[in-house]
């Protein structure tokens, strides 16, 4: 939330074969990690627009089923594989 507790959202378009995070470091745009990039602390979530990222272990855990068919995965854990990956981070 910005200064007026407004959520700002942005929508980024990560390359194909990238992590995510890496992408967004090497943009400037920093997405909250507490637990390091491990996928522990749950505070990275973004949702995916446009592409397939791979639902892992960390985002069942924290994720209904709905919200992962939703697009809903952890930041630190998504990689753009054969196809970019167009996402929303809020």
């Amino acid at each position: 939330p910005d200064s007026k507790g407004v959520v700002l959202i942005m929508r980024i378009t990560c390359p194909a074969h990238t992590r995510l995070q890496d992408y967004l470091l090497s943009q400037g745009i920093h997405i909250l990690t507490a637990c390091g990039g491990r996928g522990n602390c749950g505070k990275c979530v973004i949702k995916v627009i446009r592409g397939n990222a791979a639902i892992n272990t960390m985002d069942r855990m924290w994720f209904s089923t709905e919200q992962l068919e939703q697009g809903y995965r952890l930041g630190c854990q998504v990689y753009a594989k054969d196809e970019a990956l167009e996402v929303e981070i809020g």
